[in-house]
């Protein structure tokens, strides 16, 4: 897929057929969009009122990061959607966001916004196993806290779990 031509829905449709056809169904996944996550996009949000530019998960972490800073209280972003949606690309994307406005404390060499990122792998192989429902169950959900000191500088992060399903 990241090597075609042109990206658009016939050129994707076709290729997926002729793989299927050839039961050739796994393909390489790459970042086929990067300019819609780089720092030039954040740069585009940052300050802009909310709903000036086009939707973006930029514009809502922005309006949070505002917000947090104007009114001096906490902010909340709810990511959800089904299995593969992309929640953790999508988590991820949101701590950029609020590492690149918010600047960056670093500890031992890492960042917290690279502390919390490195904790997911461990959370998701807790987190997953068989049960009645699904064969690769998310059973638990994840709460990331990012504090900010009175500067709007990130000063630290926390992450909780929720136990979602028992089997």
């Amino acid at each position: 897929m990241t090597k075609l031509a042109y990206l658009h829905e016939p050129g994707v449709l076709h290729n997926l057929s002729c793989r299927y056809g050839l039961n050739e169904i796994y393909t390489y996944t790459g970042n086929i969009l990067p300019l819609l996550y780089d720092v030039h996009m954040m740069e585009q949000y940052k300050g802009a009122s909310f709903g000036e530019l086009s939707p973006h998960l930029f514009a809502i972490a922005d309006a949070c990061y505002r917000a947090l800073i104007n009114d001096q209280g906490s902010q909340a972003i709810l990511v959800s959607g089904e299995s593969g949606a992309g929640k953790t690309e999508t988590t991820k994307m949101l701590m950029r966001y609020l590492a690149f406005m918010g600047g960056r404390s670093g500890t031992e060499g890492r960042t917290v916004e690279q502390q919390v990122l490195e904790s997911n792998p461990v959370l998701e192989a807790f987190g997953n196993a068989k049960t009645v429902k699904n064969n690769n169950s998310s059973r638990f959900g994840k709460f990331v806290e990012i504090q900010f000191d009175k500067y709007g500088k990130i000063s630290g992060a926390a992450v909780r779990t929720y136990l979602l399903e028992r089997s």
